[in-house]
């Protein structure tokens, strides 16, 4: 074929390191002659390190494992203090507060049980261990009763509807005033006429109000007003010796408290140390629980501290349907 290269007869020739032509057809042993650098083992080194080692210190290189160091001789080691995480003040703060928080919470549980207990021990014998909370509560239920000049207290009561044989009159009244307040009949006397002339209060504001009964006999009235407040609860028949607690308008200062305690318990009346004066008339007298035993009226005026109040029971004479 024309493609067919005659390698016998055409010779490849290469340049050699020195610029002489060399020919393929030249053997390699011709080539690797004693004069060739790469046939000099003088020169050709196999192992650079051992030839830098000068003849006779080769045992100088050889450690010996087995011989001792001394301490001072090993290198000094640098030590870095780490801070433990109990000197960090994110933990120190966590810690604290997870304290504080277990504190109070243990804090809250014995003051809420310890005053369970003070309260589970209340009778009606000795103050209320909490005084504070049922002087507010009374208070809040109390009203100052204006009639004309006269001036009194007066205490909320929770009434039914009126009878059904009430007049047309009466049935609008006590839709239109929706609360009712129980007071001495000495004290809204003046607003028999006039039963519009009433007027109530607790704090600053006046409130409309209108006499809608009254009881000449035992000194009680009820008066309806569109003031509603809580309502007080009526004790059970008191005996001598309870605590007590007179609420009022002493000379129009209003929501006075007095302390003391039931002297004795008449049929209708119930005598108390708790002082009252004018401007208490109408008021509750309560026991510890805060209950009413009675409507504060009068006082002897030559005794010590003899005080009268009207009994619940007179309530029921004419005034409210008790049956």
């Amino acid at each position: 074929m024309a493609d067919d290269r005659n390698l016998e007869n055409e010779e490849e020739v290469f340049a050699g390191d020195d610029g002489d032509s060399i020919s393929n057809s030249e053997t390699i042993s011709e080539l690797l002659d004693a004069n060739s650098p790469y046939q000099n083992s003088e020169a050709l080194s196999t192992d650079p390190i051992e030839d830098s080692i000068p003849e006779g210190d080769e045992e100088s290189l050889v450690v010996n494992f087995e011989e001792e160091i001394p301490p001072e001789a090993l290198p000094t080691p640098h030590v870095i203090l780490r801070q433990g995480p109990w000197l960090h003040p994110f933990p120190i703060v966590v810690v604290l507060t997870i304290l504080a928080l277990i504190t109070a919470l243990a804090g809250s549980v014995y003051t809420t049980e310890k005053y369970a207990q003070e309260l589970a021990k209340t009778d009606y014998y000795h103050a209320p261990p909490n005084m504070e909370q049922l002087i507010a509560r009374v208070q809040k239920s109390t009203m100052v009763i204006k009639c004309g000049n006269s001036l009194g207290s007066g205490w909320v009561i929770t009434l039914g509807p009126v009878s059904p044989t009430a007049s047309a009159e009466d049935k609008r009244i006590d839709r239109d005033y929706p609360g009712d307040v129980i007071t001495n009949y000495h004290v809204i006397k003046d607003c028999v006429n006039n039963p519009r002339g009433v007027t109530t209060s607790n704090g600053k504001r006046n409130y409309d109000a209108i006499l809608f009964s009254y009881d000449v006999e035992n000194d009680l009235a009820i008066v309806s007003t569109k003031l509603l407040l809580p309502a007080l609860e009526l004790s059970k028949t008191p005996k001598p010796g309870w605590w007590s607690m007179a609420i009022g308008s002493p000379f129009g200062i209003e929501k006075s408290v007095s302390l003391g305690n039931v002297m004795n318990v008449l049929t209708d009346e119930v005598i108390s140390t708790a002082p009252i004066n004018h401007g208490n008339s109408g008021g509750p007298l309560v026991n510890s629980f805060g209950e009413v035993m009675g409507t504060n009226t009068a006082y002897l005026p030559d005794a010590q501290s003899v005080n009268i109040a009207v009994s619940n029971d007179l309530l029921c004479s004419k005034l409210v349907d008790c049956a």
